[in-house]
């Protein structure tokens, strides 16, 4: 059994996962999840895992009560049923249409109304719209049931809360509600026939927040000459029909990233939505845009946007490292999808385009003065400490050359280098490191890397300050796509690696101990 604690940790990532790969035609499935919060809260629970059962009418009447102030004109310009605020861009929903005649028949609150002869059919359109629509649709995922709150028994008379969902919902009770009733207000500004009762406020949170839809327009020629005016998705001629798409979707990370742009067809966007993309996509991605592009794309579009295609990695691997622990669908194709699944080792940057970054710039010793003997010498730097602890802060300001060591086989300055280890968390094992020892380093190029389980590697991360930052230690693989970074130690914890890591190193030997 999960524990509490995680167990809302999935509720939240669940209730996230809800409102982007849900389908909201209409506002009702906003209205239902608001409804089942406050039923939460107002019936008591034994215990943190009760179940919960909610009998169906309680929901019906819950509906009437939030869609009350949505039946009263909102246009003092317009007449009947035209000034009502419409709940999804076809006809006007049941329930607003039956509470306006009730209002109109000199109905003035909700109290009136259920003492009235216009309760009984107010009730029953409530019950029919909650059971033939969302009651049974709000846990569709991405085309999918997943029914994480209630099962979907197709009940008549009430659902079952699953066991400790009740908790949780009492427990971020104030964050379902925000997140329903803002999503609820976006569908409501976002129907056509709203937006010409509401007038310009309706673009209020787009003018505010939104992307900036005249600048993209200065990345579309790029995209398309890049991408030779096919689709980045289908792969297809986009011909007139040219969308430039946020790869990490906006309403996920709601920053204008130069290389976070690709060319799409209308339709192959609009389908796509706020979903990421497959794993398939993403690979295209990263090679088109931050490997054989991502200095064309800075070069053309830093005028406009923040161009730092290490930023946009840290960014895409933080989103499918959120995907993958929420379980959520990626986006393959039109209606097609596929669940997040780990990868299959922790990404970094070739070195093509890592040699464009401030970490180990001189690993090129032709960028230095050389050494003019016969001998061959390995770059050493000497700010550089590969922490045998905890993540440790270095630079790569100063090098120097040494001799190679002998017995170590062939090595070339290219690819190999020196640096100091520091602290004392690998000095356990057969093969212990000690604080001070110098250590032969092997360059990882990704493309020749191979396996580095159970290998010991050197691993770099950023600091806040955007300063690097290096660790030493032993790669163990724990399930698909998930490693442990070990130890020789005991007295250090094994951690997980995670997303801002990336290996760029791996030890040869140690030359001092």
């Amino acid at each position: 059994m999960k524990s509490v604690m995680q167990q809302q940790l999935d509720f939240v990532a669940y209730i996230q996962r809800m409102l982007v790969e849900g389908e909201f035609v209409a506002t009702y499935k906003f209205a239902l999840l608001h409804a089942i919060a406050d039923v939460c809260v107002e019936q008591p629970l034994l215990s943190e895992q009760s179940e919960l059962i909610i009998e169906l009418p309680t929901l019906a009447d819950k509906l009437i009560t939030l869609y009350w102030h949505h039946a009263m004109p909102f246009s003092s310009e317009h007449t009947g049923e035209s000034a009502l605020l419409k709940q999804n861009a076809g006809a006007q929903s049941k329930v607003i249409s039956v509470l306006f005649q009730c209002q109109q028949s000199n109905i003035r609150n909700i109290r009136q109304l259920k003492q009235s002869i216009f309760y009984k059919p107010t009730f029953s359109a409530a019950m029919a719209t909650l059971k033939s629509g969302p009651l049974w649709r709000l846990q569709i995922l991405a085309k999918q049931e997943e029914c994480f709150l209630y099962p979907h028994t197709r009940s008549t008379q009430f659902i079952t809360l699953n066991a400790g969902i009740a908790n949780c919902f009492r427990r971020f009770y104030d964050l379902v509600v925000y997140l329903a009733r803002n999503a609820w207000l976006q569908k409501i500004q976002s129907i056509k026939h709203n937006q010409a009762l509401i007038g310009p406020q309706s673009q209020l949170q787009e003018f505010l927040f939104g992307a900036d839809r005249n600048a993209l327009t200065k990345a579309k020629p790029v995209l398309v000459e890049l991408q030779a005016n096919r689709c980045f998705y289908c792969r297809k001629p986009m011909n007139n029909e040219v969308e430039v798409d946020h790869f990490i979707p906006f309403a996920r990370y709601a920053n204008d990233l130069g290389h976070n742009f690709v060319a799409t067809h209308r339709a192959c966007n609009n389908n796509k939505r706020d979903f990421l993309a497959a794993q398939s996509h993403r690979e295209r991605w990263q090679e088109q845009n931050l490997v054989v592009n991502g200095q064309l794309i800075t070069n053309e579009l830093s005028d406009y946007f923040y161009c730092d295609a290490d930023k946009s990695l840290a960014v895409s691997n933080w989103a499918y490292q959120v995907a993958e622990a929420s379980n959520a669908k990626l986006w393959l194709a039109k209606n097609s999808f596929e669940q997040a699944k780990p990868t299959a080792e922790v990404f970094i940057l070739p070195v093509s385009k890592r040699e464009q970054s401030t970490v180990f710039q001189s690993s090129e010793p032709a960028k230095k003065s050389e050494p003019v003997d016969d001998a061959v010498k390995l770059p050493y730097f000497p700010n550089i400490k590969i922490a045998c602890g905890h993540f440790k802060t270095g630079d790569d300001s100063d090098v120097e050359y040494l001799d190679a060591p002998l017995g170590a086989g062939k090595l070339d300055a290219k690819t190999h280098f020196l640096a100091l280890a520091s602290g004392n968390s690998m000095n356990g094992g057969k093969n212990p490191i000690q604080d001070g020892d110098l250590l032969l380093l092997e360059w990882i190029k990704p493309e020749k890397a191979g396996s580095l389980r159970g290998q010991v590697v050197a691993i770099e991360r950023y600091g806040i300050g955007g300063e690097g930052q290096y660790l030493l230690r032993k790669v163990n693989k724990v399930a698909e796509g998930h490693y442990e970074l070990i130890a020789h130690n005991p007295d250090y914890q094994v951690e997980l690696a995670t997303a801002d890591m990336h290996t760029f190193a791996r030890l040869k030997q140690v030359v001092v101990k």
